[in-house]
Formats: C-alpha cells, structure tokens, sequence
C-alpha cells in the first residue's frame, strides 16, 4: 500500500489543499478551492450559531441580535464562496475577533471549564491568523492565473 500516495491524495494535494502555497503562487483553481473550503466551514459554523442564538437555552440566554450578526456572517460566507468578493473576504475576517469578544464576555469565569475555553480561544486566534491568508488570496484573486487543467491521470482515461 502505497501510504505517501494516500496522504497525498486525501490530506494534502496541492491542488485541493493549498493551504501552505504562498498566495503569489497560488492558481486561480487553488485559490476557488481554498475559498470554497474556507466559506463552507464559516457558512455552516454561523449557520448553527444563527440557529443556537435564537433559542433561550444559550449560553447568553435568547439573543437576536447575535443570530442577525451570524445570519449576516453567512450570507457574506455565499458572497464570497460564489463571488469572490474582496469586501466579504475583509467582513469575514471579523468574524474570529468577534468570537473572542463572545469568549471573552461569556467564556471566562462561566460554568465551562478553562481548559476548554482556552482551547476555543486558541483556536480562534488560529482562525484570524489564517484570515489574513484570506484577505490576501481575494486581494489577489484577480490577477491569479489560471491553472493547467486538473485532475491528473483518472480523468485522461475517461474521456
């Protein structure tokens, strides 16, 4: 079994999972996967948040305001997965700072455990490091060029 192959193929691929290819060398087919992953994870993460904010059993009890802030964060996660907007990019940016703001408010000293708090705030500020990859690759969106065709061998066979 060929391990390096598998790895390559479900956990890196440079194609697919560009994460460590500096922006200036990015492909246009890179960065639409890199975007789409991206909007998918914040999209959906809100989602549930819009959804868990509107119900009196949060942990900050019911709050519309937080569910209208998370409905706006995902509808700014399509405009940016389908348009690849530089102003959606820079609004989803945000969104790791205002985490902090909500574990800073309702995390420390809550009935959750500190490791744990700690733990999502740590990820957080991993969040808002890698949203600064973001905004650049929309900065440079572009001007990127377009790839060579993908999809190596397998689909040679096929056509």
């Amino acid at each position: 079994m060929d391990w390096e192959s598998l790895f390559k193929r479900y956990v890196w691929d440079e194609n697919k999972t560009p994460y460590l290819v500096p922006v200036a060398k990015l492909k246009r087919r890179q960065a639409n996967s890199e975007i789409m992953v991206y909007s998918l994870f914040l999209g959906v993460l809100f989602a549930v948040v819009a959804v868990a904010s509107l119900s009196s059993k949060a942990p900050q009890g019911y709050s519309p305001g937080m569910g209208l802030y998370a409905f706006t964060v995902v509808c700014a996660a399509v405009c940016f997965g389908v348009a690849k907007s530089y102003v959606a990019a820079l609004y989803l940016s945000a969104t790791p700072l205002a985490g902090l703001a909500y574990v800073l408010l309702y995390g420390f000293g809550s009935e959750r455990e500190l490791l744990d708090t700690v733990i999502v705030a740590t990820v957080l500020v991993l969040l808002l490091r890698y949203s600064l990859r973001i905004v650049s690759v929309a900065r440079a969106y572009p001007e990127l060029p377009e790839g060579p065709d993908d999809d190596t061998p397998r689909r040679r066979l096929f056509k």
